[in-house]
Parts: structure tokens; sequence; C-alpha cells
């Protein structure tokens, strides 16, 4: 189990998260919501090990891998979508959750000449083969993962996150209310 206590994190003047109190389970879907500037992708990026807390603890990570979606899609430019997921996993793996997102026919293309969408998925693709590895050990943290999504391809990734939250933790903002239900939803606004 992931508990923060007392967490707090501030960027200068602007403090985000203030004496937060948090208990994540071990798997399942936990709907992270809030309003804007509430600390959403702040609590992610602490829970990843991207940002330090200034204060309190944070326990129940080690072991954990981390597969994240951010809300940018960050794919590396220069390469094809099959080397962007490729190196979260090996290439037969990139093939298949390339194909599985609908973008088997642009494994060879480069992310500038990719849609939003199809950007999104390769993104979404890297992710899940990365957790496909070890599913039991991964922590998934999908920030706004429905963004540029059409309806068939937003159901192919709904699909997606209730089978890897039967083994895996997965931490998802926006949108996924309005999706399933989750199993438990930290409410940021009234941190």
């Amino acid at each position: 189990m992931i508990e923060l206590t007392g967490v707090g994190k501030s960027f200068g003047t602007q403090s985000v998260l203030r004496n937060l109190q948090l208990r994540l389970p071990e798997r399942g879907l936990v709907q992270v919501r809030g309003a804007s500037g509430s600390g959403k992708t702040t609590l992610l990026r602490i829970l990843a090990g991207l940002e330090t807390p200034d204060t309190g603890t944070l326990t129940g990570l080690t072991g954990l891998r981390v597969a994240y979606v951010f809300q940018e899609d960050r794919l590396l430019p220069g390469v094809s979508a099959l080397t962007n997921v490729a190196i979260a996993a090996d290439k037969v793996a990139a093939r298949h959750w390339l194909a599985h997102f609908g973008l088997g026919d642009a494994l060879d293309k480069r992310p500038a000449t990719l849609s939003g969408g199809m950007r999104r998925r390769v993104a979404l693709a890297r992710a899940f083969a990365f957790a496909a590895l070890d599913e039991a050990h991964t922590l998934l943290i999908l920030d706004e993962p429905y963004t540029g999504l059409d309806a068939d391809n937003a159901a192919v990734l709904t699909q997606e996150i209730l089978r890897v939250a039967q083994t895996a933790l997965v931490l998802l903002t926006h949108h996924g209310g309005d999706v399933f239900p989750p199993d438990a939803v930290v409410d940021l606004s009234r941190s």
C-alpha cells in the first residue's frame, strides 16, 4: 500500500499540496480529481519520483515500476512510432501494442507526421508495453489519457485500464469517472 503522510509541495510562494494524507490500494483504479491548479499533476509527479515533497513522508513505492503517460505525449521526434514504443519493451511487444491501439500501419512514421490522437496512442502503447512487462509490480499513471482520442480509441483505452487494474495500481486524472467508476477517488479540491 502506498501512503502519503503530511505531504506538502510548493513552487515558490504557491502552495500546491498541503498536509496531504492519503492511502492508495495495491491495485485497482484510483481517479484523481480536482480543479485546475489543485495539485493533481504534482501528486502524480511525486508518486512517480519526478518531484520531491517539501514536507511529509511517502512510503510503499519500493519495488514498484512506474509507467507514466504525461499530459503531453513526450515522444522522441527523430525516431519512428515503433522505436518510441520499443524503448519501453522489445519490438515484438511494441508492434503488438501499436496494433492494439490501431496504429499497425503507422509503425515507421515519425511523431511529426502523426495526428494528435495518433501521437497520444503511441504514448499509451509505450506505457502499456512497459506495464505489461510486470503488471503486478507496476504503478500506471495516466494524466488526462483520453485527450485527443475518438470514441473507438477511448473504448480500447477503457478496456485496457480495466484489465490492468486487476493486477496493478492505475491512477488517472480527468474523464475516468465519465467512463467507468473508479475503485477510489482522491479529490484534491478538498485538501
